[in-house]
C-alpha cells in the first residue's frame, strides 16, 4: 500500500489540454496543470539552472535594461517551448524534448508536483 507522499508524486494520467499546457492527474486524485513556458523556464538541467545554481538567461522573459532576452512571441522562443516529444525516464520522471531541441533536463514527478501552482499548493507552501 502506497502513503499519502507517495500518492503525491505518482501520476495516474498525463494529458495535454487545448491550450497546449500539460495536465497531470496525481495519485491523490490532485490536478495539476502546467503552461509549457513555465516548464521550459523552469527546466532543472544544469544548463538551465546554472551549473552552480545560479539560473542562466532564459529565454522566454521579457527585455529588462536592454539585456538581449529573446521576446516571447519571437519564432525562437515559440521553438523553445514546443514540445517535440515526451519519453518516460524510468519510473520517476519525464523528459521533454522542445522544439529548439533542448531535453537534457529530467522532470521528476516530485519535482513537478513541487511546482503546481494552484491555489491548494500555493497556500499549503505558504503556510
Amino acid at each position: 500500500m502506497q502513503t499519502h507522499a507517495q500518492l503525491m508524486t505518482d501520476p495516474v494520467n498525463l494529458a495535454w489540454n487545448d491550450d497546449g499546457s500539460v495536465k497531470i492527474v496525481w495519485g491523490d486524485a490532485h490536478e495539476s496543470t502546467y503552461p509549457l513556458a513555465f516548464l521550459r523556464e523552469k527546466c532543472p538541467c544544469a544548463t538551465c539552472k546554472g551549473t552552480h545554481g545560479a539560473p542562466t538567461t532564459l529565454i522566454v522573459r521579457q527585455s529588462r535594461g536592454g539585456l538581449p532576452i529573446l521576446n516571447a512571441k519571437s519564432p525562437a522562443a515559440q521553438a523553445a517551448t514546443t514540445v517535440k516529444r515526451t519519453d518516460p525516464v524510468g519510473g520517476y520522471a519525464i523528459r521533454f524534448t522542445w522544439g529548439d531541441g533542448h531535453d537534457a533536463g529530467l522532470f521528476s514527478f516530485r519535482y513537478l508536483r513541487g511546482l503546481c501552482s494552484c491555489p491548494e499548493c500555493t497556500a499549503q507552501s505558504a503556510a
